[in-house]
Order: C-alpha cells, then structure tokens, then sequence
C-alpha cells in the first residue's frame, strides 16, 4: 500500500511542468517543477526505488530552458571572479526587497562598458543587458530586459564603490498594469547549505514513515517546500514565496531545481507528498 501510494504520488505530480495561469495553478506547478537530479539518480542509496526514480526522470521531461541559461551564466559568473579588477567585485548576487517579493540581480558578466546578467523574482527569470561606467563613488548601470514579455523594463541601478550595496529603479517599457519599483539590494553569495531551515533532517537522512505520519498536512507541506527553498527555487506559488523570502538564508536562484536535488531528498519529498495527498483519507490512521 505505501509503495504503492509514493508512486502515485510522485508521477501524478510530475506530469506537467506548463506555466500557470492563476495563483492556485500557480502551487501545482511549484509541485510539478520538483524532479530527480539527473547527475545523482543512480547513485548507490536509493535503495530499491531505481524504477520509480527512472519514472520520474522520464515523465519530469527537460530541464527548463530558462534554467539552462541560469546555469550557463552563473559558469559565466565563476569566471569573471578570476578577473583582476573592479568588475570581479562587482559580479555576483544583489539580493533584497522588490515590491512585496525579494529579487535576486545577478551581475554575470562585464567587458568594458558591456554587462550582462539576469534576474530571478517571484517564479521568473529575466535575462538583462546594458552598460556600467565606473564613476568616483561607484558604478553605474542601465540595463535591459529582454522586451517581448508584458511585465518588461529597465533596471537603472549604482553599486557603491565599496561594495556596500545596489541602490536603483525599475521602469516598465509598458506602463499599463505595471508599477515602477525602487529597491536596495546587498551583495550575497548562494551556497547549496543542507543545514538551512528549521527541517535540515529532510535533506541529511532517509526518513521513516514514523518521522511524519502524525504530522498534519500544513507541516507537510513546509517540509517539502523547505527542499527546493534550500536550493534556491523561486516560487510562483505566493504563498510559499512570502513565507520562505522571509528567511535570511534564502535566495532566489533558479525557476528548476529539480536536477539540483540529491537521491535522499527526492525519496524524502515522495515520502512526505504520500502523506500530503493521502492525509485527509487516512486521517484516522496517523493517530488523530
């Protein structure tokens, strides 16, 4: 019965990975962008479930493409902190508030009087590029995104000299339906911490069906949703962002992290989702 159920659970949710369109469509593509880490799958540990791991590779389908480009810029990004010079300082991660949502500016690349970079907030990826012209107190740049998206525009923004911080205004190229921000970004760096969060045991061991039968379904849920956030998942799902941006170790980094996750913590999220789908039927069963 359990296996079974874990199996059920799994592939149901890995089924689609299309955008959505509504808030609440919003919390079902948060479940479905969660897979199998492709480079771990058949690693020694996971113990039996080498056919259901393979399932869910299969039917989780690629690896989003916006992701693909994350990753290409953040090996962009490791190299030009090898580069003697200002600009090495001034790559990396600009985290902080943007509007009711946190934003993570992402400095990539700069040549010259060209940068690079992309942004992640709120579920969405931007790729943006401009100029920089260093100036006595800082650095200031004018950058892009893309345009053929409604929610587009303009990010003007200075680094302090120091590195202190990222002061600067987000225009829309179409100001209908769309507000002007200000912001105040700080310099952070992302490291994978397995340690992060008020449930690290999800992502340190293999739980048992004893660490979370008895647990109800809103705990559940956060445990889960605490996997991807350690990795960096932006969610579209407002409520699971405004909870998880809310923790200082939390950054924005990535629209699909399901390549990211090890083989302990996907058979953890299976686990839990069998107790998420199936709590309400078995209720009694799990010691009300």
């Amino acid at each position: 019965m359990k296996i079974k159920l874990l199996s059920f659970a799994f592939i149901a949710t890995l089924i689609s990975c299309g955008e959505a369109t509504t808030e609440e469509n919003a919390g079902t593509e948060t479940d479905a962008e969660v897979h199998v880490s492709d480079h771990q799958v058949l690693d020694e540990g996971v113990e039996g479930n080498i056919d259901l791991v393979t399932s869910i590779v299969t039917k989780g389908g690629a690896k989003a493409a916006d992701q693909q480009v994350i990753e290409d810029m953040l090996t962009s990004l490791e190299s030009e902190k090898t580069v003697e010079g200002w600009e090495s300082g001034v790559v990396g991660h600009w985290v902080g508030s943007f509007g009711k949502n946190k934003i993570n500016i992402s400095i990539t690349k700069i040549d010259g009087e060209n940068a690079e970079g992309f942004s992640v907030c709120a579920g969405n990826f931007r790729k943006i590029e401009g100029t920089v012209v260093p100036e006595d107190n800082g650095y200031t740049f004018v950058m892009n995104e893309p345009g053929n998206d409604q929610y587009d525009g303009a990010f003007d923004f200075a680094v302090a000299k120091d590195l202190s911080g990222l002061t600067g205004s987000w225009t829309p190229f179409k100001k209908e339906g769309n507000t002007a921000k200000n912001y105040s970004l700080s310099k952070k760096e992302f490291t994978y911490n397995p340690n992060a969060g008020d449930y690290p045991e999800t992502s340190a061991k293999k739980l048992k069906y004893t660490d979370v039968e008895n647990l109800d379904v809103e705990e559940l849920g956060y445990m889960r949703n605490e996997i991807y956030a350690r990795h960096g998942y932006s969610f579209k799902n407002k409520d699971w962002r405004y909870i998880f941006e809310g923790k200082d170790w939390y950054v924005p980094m990535g629209v699909d992290i399901r390549h990211q996750l090890t083989d302990i913590e996907v058979e953890n999220i299976g686990l839990i989702y069998e107790y998420e789908s199936y709590f309400d039927e078995y209720y009694d069963e799990y010691g009300r």
